[in-house]
């Protein structure tokens, strides 16, 4: 599944697991959902993987997602959205200008 998402800000949150006594670092972006009208559908805290830290910076983006089951934290065991992809999309571009998905 694909959405649109601006990227605002992204902080670190670090820490010490109090389980297992490691140090941990999540980075976490401050996010606008966009509806495909481009109005405001939310705005939240998106995890983001190791994988796309580089990639992450404020921007818009159409945000590729998978479902899971988180493995830990408050989620634990609940079927959960992940971060898998980003795309920066240009300014002022609109969704149905977008190329559709591989495999589409």
């Amino acid at each position: 599944m694909q959405s649109i998402l601006q990227i605002l800000v992204v902080n670190t949150k670090t820490g010490k697991s109090k389980k297992t006594g490691n140090d941990y670092s999540i980075p976490e972006a401050q996010c606008v959902l966009i509806n495909d009208d481009g109005t405001v559908a939310a705005v939240g805290v998106l995890v983001i993987p190791k994988q796309l830290e580089e990639v992450a910076k404020p921007g818009t983006y159409t945000g590729a997602f998978a479902l899971e089951a988180a493995s830990f934290g408050e989620n634990q065991g609940r079927i959960v959205a992940k971060l898998v992809g980003l795309t920066p999309l240009p300014p002022n571009a609109k969704r149905s200008q977008q190329p559709a998905p591989a495999g589409a």
